[in-house]
C-alpha cells in the first residue's frame, strides 16, 4: 500500500483518529485520489475521482468531510479538529448547512 500523501488528525469521543489521503494516480483519463479514516473499530476507506490530481484530491477530502458529519449525525460521534466541530476540510455549499461554521 502506497504511504499517504497527506493526513489531518482529529479527535473522535477523545480518541485521536487519523485520516489519510494518498497521493492521486491516474484511472483511465481521469483521476483517482484513496483516503482512509481510521477510526477504531469501523474503519473507513473510499476514494474520490477527479479529471486531474487537484479535482481528485479536493473530492476525496470533501467526500472524507460529509462521511464525517453523516457519522456525527447518525451515530452520535463527536468529531473536533483542534478543539472545534469545524473540522478544516472542504464543503460543497449544497450541504453547507451539515457545517455551518466551516469556512473552507
Amino acid at each position: 500500500m502506497q504511504e499517504p500523501f497527506v493526513e489531518r488528525n482529529f479527535k473522535i469521543d477523545g480518541q485521536n483518529v487519523e485520516c489519510r489521503f494518498y497521493q492521486p494516480v491516474r484511472d483511465g483519463t481521469d483521476f483517482l485520489c484513496r483516503y482512509t479514516i481510521n477510526i477504531p473499530g469501523q474503519p473507513r476507506e473510499s476514494q474520490g475521482y477527479g479529471v486531474d490530481a487537484i479535482q481528485a484530491l479536493l473530492l476525496a477530502m470533501k467526500k472524507a468531510h460529509v462521511e464525517m458529519l453523516v457519522l456525527r449525525d447518525k451515530k452520535g460521534l463527536h468529531f473536533e479538529w483542534l478543539d472545534d466541530v469545524n473540522l478544516g476540510l472542504p464543503i460543497d455549499e449544497a450541504i453547507r448547512d451539515l457545517s455551518p461554521n466551516n469556512s473552507y
